[in-house]
């Protein structure tokens, strides 16, 4: 058998197709992820010196100014005042370069502009938080003056009942592409999967003849094939992993350990999923091809490669295709450890990825053990 897997490792790797689709694809596509992406993150992660401007319509709730003084006037601060003038800010904001216009006068109002962001859910945060307090500030001080000091002591000393954790988490929205990526760079092996069983067959290949007539049993033959591809699809896979990781200095805030785990299940599915497609179809090669890169892509699409907003609105809608969906399932064994912490869900993840493999594996095997032909 070694000496089959040896000889499966050769035929594949002078292949330049599978060469490429195994290791250039994911590459560069990470790669181009990273100069789409990178930018934009960092920006958008970025919460200082937020540009809004203030526009004096009347006289401010006391103690605004000390507020809005607190909250800017240098490189740390919260906010960037750009203008005091209308007009200007009208500008500015058309151009997008202001995330709000604030208006001073007894009621504090924002105006913010359209597709407002992160940093402009933060403005309207801050003055949402004072306005509140300033009312139930007046409220106390004019019916119940006594109460005062306590009322400022317990706004001072405010109690958080939410408890924090640091898992090293990446809370950065455009590295789920990048768990997407290492999804579709497992389902994409499929297509080198199906010639693990188009190859075995007399009735799909002038190999599969040649095999069919040698005394090796089939089963022993496939499964040499398979490891094969299984091998060098994992092998690729992880030196584009590494590429993502200590080279680009992707954050997928889960130890490498995991991504190595991921990739492994993510790269038998994807040869599985092939080889069964091979196995039970007497369709030509490039229908074959077609069916799963069709499938593939469409895997993708709704786990969030494409928009990354889908599996989101999947969850909402029908929630058992996440369940179901490996490439869907692949990225929620990122976000479950990245974001949640919980190893629970991981291996719950994981062993979806396991059933999904066995399945696909035995109706392989049942389409093509036993198999008889009338000549060869």
């Amino acid at each position: 058998m070694l000496h089959c897997i040896k000889y499966e490792l050769i035929n594949l790797i002078r292949n330049k197709i599978v060469v490429f689709w195994l290791l250039g694809f994911p590459v560069i596509l990470g790669t181009l992820f990273f100069v789409a992406f990178g930018s934009l993150a960092d920006k958008e992660n970025d919460y200082r010196q937020i540009p809004v401007a203030i526009i004096e319509k009347g006289e401010a709730p006391e103690g605004f100014d000390i507020l809005i003084n607190a909250l800017s006037g240098d490189e740390e601060a919260l906010f960037d005042i750009k203008t005091n003038s209308e007009d200007e800010a009208k500008a500015l904001m058309e151009k997008g370069e202001l995330d709000g216009i604030i208006y001073k006068d007894r009621e504090i109002s924002l105006e913010v502009p359209y597709g407002a962001g992160i940093k402009s859910g933060i403005v309207k945060s801050v003055l949402e938080s004072f306005t509140s307090r300033y009312h139930i500030i007046s409220s106390v001080a004019e019916k119940n003056p006594e109460k005062l000091p306590d009322l400022l002591k317990n706004l001072d000393e405010e109690e958080s009942f939410v408890k924090s954790s640091s898992n090293d988490a990446n809370n950065d929205p455009y590295v789920q592409y990048f768990y997407n990526l290492i999804a579709m760079a497992g389902l994409m092996g499929s297509m080198m999967g199906m010639y693990c069983a188009i190859n075995h067959q007399a009735n799909l290949s002038y190999l599969g003849e040649r095999v069919e007539a040698s005394p090796i049993s089939k089963i022993k033959d496939i499964l040499s094939s398979l490891a094969a591809t299984l091998l060098l699809h994992n092998v690729f896979t992880d030196i584009g992993a590494v590429y993502l990781v200590f080279v680009l200095k992707i954050n997928f805030g889960v130890p490498f350990w995991v991504i190595a785990l991921v990739i492994f299940l993510s790269t038998l599915i994807g040869d599985c999923m092939g080889c069964f497609v091979g196995a039970v179809s007497t369709m030509k090669e490039g229908a074959k091809n077609g069916i799963l890169l069709a499938a593939s892509l469409g895997l993708c699409f709704l786990s969030g490669l494409m928009f990354g907003g889908m599996r989101l609105i999947i969850e909402e809608n029908v929630p058992i295709i996440n369940r179901i969906n490996p490439a869907a399932v692949i990225v929620d064994c990122f976000y479950s450890l990245c974001v949640y912490g919980s190893y629970e869900k991981l291996w719950s993840n994981v062993l979806v990825l396991v059933v999904w493999c066995a399945l696909l594996l035995t109706g392989s095997f049942a389409a093509t053990r036993k198999r008889r032909y009338k000549s060869l």
